[in-house]
This record gives C-alpha cells, structure tokens and sequence, in this order.
C-alpha cells in the first residue's frame, strides 16, 4: 500500500516538473520583460511598470509570432496564475475591515454601472443587429471581469468560437485603452486615490487592466481598485445563474436539449482565488505577518507586472479583423456608458 502511495506521489511530482518546464520559457520571458518595464519606469514613472509591460508584451508578440507566439510560451495559464498570485499576496498587506468596508461600499455604484451596461448591451445591441449571443458576451465582459466573465458565461449560452474570440478581442482593445487613458484622465480630474480606485474598479474591463491603471495612478489607489474589482467579480455567479434560468426563452434548442448542469458551470466560474485573498488578508489583520506587508507589497507588484506582461503578449491585433465594425461599436458604447456613470454617480456622491 505504502510503495502504491509512493508511486503515485513520485508520478504527481514528475507531472508537476514536467509542467514547470514547459512554463519555463514563458516565465521566463515575462520575468524579462517586467524587469525591462520597471527600469523603463524608472524613467517614465508617470507611465508607470504595468503599462510598460503591457505594451512591451503587445510589441512583442504582434512584431515576431503572433499567436503561435503565446501559444507556445504558454502565457495565457501564466497570466492567469501570476494574477491570482499576486492578487493574493495583495490580501496580505491589506486590514480585512478595510477590505470589507470597500466592498460593501462599492456595491451601489456596482448596481448602477451594471445595470446600465446590461441594458446598453441588450437593447442597443438589438437596435445595430448584433446577435444576443454576442451581446450577452460583451456586455458580460464589460460589465463584470472581461475575458474571465466571457469565458465562463460562453459555455451557459452554448457561444460559438468565433464568437468568443471577437468578443474578447473587442474587450481587450478596450482594456488596454483603459490602461493607457484613466490614469492622466485621473490625474487631470485631481481624483482621490480611493476616488479613481473606485472609478477603475467599476469602470474598467480586465481584472489585470484594473491593476494596471490603478496602480499606474497611485499605489494605495490600486489596491482600493483591486478590492472594488473583486467584489464586482463575485457578480458573475449570480449574473450566470439568471442567465443560465433564461436559456430556455433565448434558445429554444436549449429548452429542447436541456443544459448540461448549470451548477457544474457555476461552480466551474466561482473565482475561488477570492477566499484565499480574504485568507490572506485576515493572516494581516490578525497581525501574524510581523512587520512584513511592505515586503510582500513589493512582491505582489511584481507578481503583477509579470502577469500583465503576459497579457500583452496575448495581445493580437489580427483577431479585430473577422469581427466587423458592429459589435466594435457596441463594446465602445457599452464601455462609454459604464465609465461615465460611474464618474457622474461619484460626483454626485462626492466620491471622486
């Protein structure tokens, strides 16, 4: 029995090393080019690392291999988990009251940008001959995570590829928009830092654009806008249950072939990487750290820069061509409209 567990533990181990060395040339290129980011910030400081890295990222891979590029350096899983990586070590600088207090703050303005998104999305998207499934597609991806949201909500709606892959692309033009516009415009509004971390928490597309425009502006505005951006993430699971609830008014091959457990999908969508942030930020709280939190603030920027490094690589410009003028237009309004609500709310509020 015991040489049977031994077995297995030995096989998982080489699978684990196996793995890593197939992520080794894309860590190893994004290591690169967030170090490059951070001396080019050095110098530029009011662009800052993560939008250096972003748009060395999209030089890159636009310039050499394009999609067979990323595809081989493996950079989307890289993206993905130096995210929640650095998302994660973020919770451990920050007092969970204060986390709790941002979130449950934020959930009125998150109500309206949401709404207002939705409904832009929908009826607008209606009115230009956008089919709903892209609609719904871009509307998710704007109003609640991009392409994590698109991502989960696809397989709900039964998306086609291509369909999945122009909605993306509309949301990451955005994205990098966002990245490269809200800061100066911040600056220029003399926003607080909470003031534009609830802007860019509520406003922009990408869990990593939000990072990156936010920490681009200030550090502490940039973890107000994380904490923002999570509690909006946590948005999805309800958004995809009433969706998933619709799916036979929407598609009635769905009401005759019934949907593949919903549950399942949900559960498949729930961005557990959320509890180990709250875990995180409570081993802070508790005081357990010691005198740690700067250090492991410094770690989780770079964590980030390294995640954002890897979106820009998976940045490909080509991917606009197939997906006509249309649901362009309707991701530019539905982003227009979520923005502007935003900052008309907080000013009415006195939030700025």
């Amino acid at each position: 029995m015991s040489q049977n567990v031994q077995a297995a533990g030995k096989a998982k181990s080489a699978l684990a090393l196996d793995h890593l060395q197939l992520l080794a040339p894309g860590l190893a290129a994004c290591l690169a080019i967030a170090v490059v980011a951070y001396l080019a910030a050095g110098f530029f400081p009011l662009i800052g690392a993560p939008i250096f890295a972003i748009a060395i990222g999209v030089a890159i891979t636009n310039l050499s291999g394009g999609t067979k590029l990323s595809s081989k350096l493996q950079v989307k899983e890289i993206s993905g988990t130096a995210l929640r990586a650095g998302i994660i070590l973020l919770g451990a600088t920050l007092n969970l009251k204060d986390v709790a207090h941002t979130g449950l703050s934020s959930l009125s303005l998150l109500a309206v940008t949401i709404g207002l998104g939705f409904v832009v999305a929908l009826l607008l998207g209606l009115v230009m001959g956008v089919e709903w499934r892209m609609r719904l597609l871009i509307g998710m991806g704007t109003v609640i995570c991009g392409g994590s949201a698109i991502a989960a909500l696809a397989p709900v709606i039964r998306a086609k590829p291509e369909e999945i892959a122009y909605s993306i692309s509309v949301i990451f033009l955005f994205n990098m928009l966002a990245v490269i516009i809200f800061p100066g415009f911040g600056h220029m509004l003399h926003m607080t830092d909470d003031g534009f971390g609830l802007w860019a928490g509520t406003a922009v597309n990408d869990t990593s654009a939000v990072v990156a425009a936010g920490f681009a502006f200030s550090q502490a505005a940039g973890a107000y806008a994380t904490i923002v951006k999570l509690t909006r993430t946590t948005l999805i699971i309800p958004l995809l249950l009433v969706v998933g609830l619709a799916m036979p008014f929407l598609d009635r091959s769905e009401a005759i072939a019934g949907a593949s457990s919903l549950g399942a999908r949900i559960k498949k969508a729930v961005p557990w990487f959320i509890l180990w942030f709250v875990a995180a930020s409570l081993v802070n709280t508790l005081g357990l750290l010691g005198g740690l939190a700067p250090q492991i603030q410094t770690v989780a920027r770079f964590v980030m820069v390294v995640a954002l490094a890897a979106v820009g690589l998976q940045g490909h410009w080509r991917a606009f061509a197939g997906a006509g003028i249309k649901p362009l237009l309707l991701g530019l309004a539905c982003w227009v409209v979520v923005a502007v609500s935003s900052l008309l709310v907080q000013s009415w509020t006195d939030q700025l």
